[in-house]
């Protein structure tokens, strides 16, 4: 997979997103969401919220995936950075932490010339799945998956994804759908969508 860019915008209260290249897939701009899809995925229920801390890894059981977690800021041009490694996850740090009020989101490659990305098989997550985020504090939060989906990226919905949505929430981002040969990227993206279950 070519190694691309995010591009975001900086919203009201902290994240709801422009127009985007998500975790590293290629060079379309995306558009705004639909309506339909802000509604899907708004007014989520959580567990109480906990105060912010530096995410230092991930953990989803269901299929064998985890490891530890960077933090991705802005590039000067105003995209996100994505990690260079592609068996690395990163967290958005000018979001919310997991766990902390508001969309967290986390991401990274599906795969590489080299080899599989560290969310190979980020697409065979079903809800209920959980995913656990461990903390600088000692804590971890525990997410329960209520959607996985995937989006073409001229519809990307940038405002579902790293906007608030309700309570604490963690989207977790990488590529898939069909291979554009001649891009050498994907046309879609695939999101997990998870709500914060518990925090131990």
């Amino acid at each position: 997979m070519k190694s691309g860019r995010t591009r975001i915008g900086a919203c009201a209260a902290a994240v709801a997103v422009a127009t985007a290249l998500i975790a590293g897939c290629g060079s379309a701009d995306h558009s705004r969401a639909a309506a339909a899809n802000t509604a899907a995925a708004s007014g989520v229920r959580t567990a109480p919220s906990i105060s912010r801390s530096t995410p230092v890894s991930f953990k989803i059981s269901s299929i064998d995936a985890g490891g530890s977690l960077i933090a991705l800021g802005l590039n000067t041009d105003g995209s996100v950075q994505v990690p260079a490694d592609y068996r690395q996850a990163g967290w958005y740090q000018k979001g919310p932490a997991p766990g902390e009020q508001g969309s967290a989101v986390i991401l990274g490659h599906v795969d590489s010339y080299q080899g599989a990305g560290v969310f190979f098989t980020l697409k065979k997550v079903a809800p209920g799945d959980m995913i656990d985020v461990t903390r600088a504090d000692g804590k971890t939060a525990h997410f329960k998956v209520t959607d996985v989906r995937m989006y073409d990226k001229t519809q990307f919905p940038d405002q579902v994804v790293f906007g608030p949505r309700g309570g604490a929430t963690l989207q977790i981002v990488t590529c898939g759908g069909q291979f554009d040969q001649a891009a050498k990227s994907y046309l879609s993206n695939v999101v997990v969508f998870s709500s914060l279950d518990s925090v131990t």
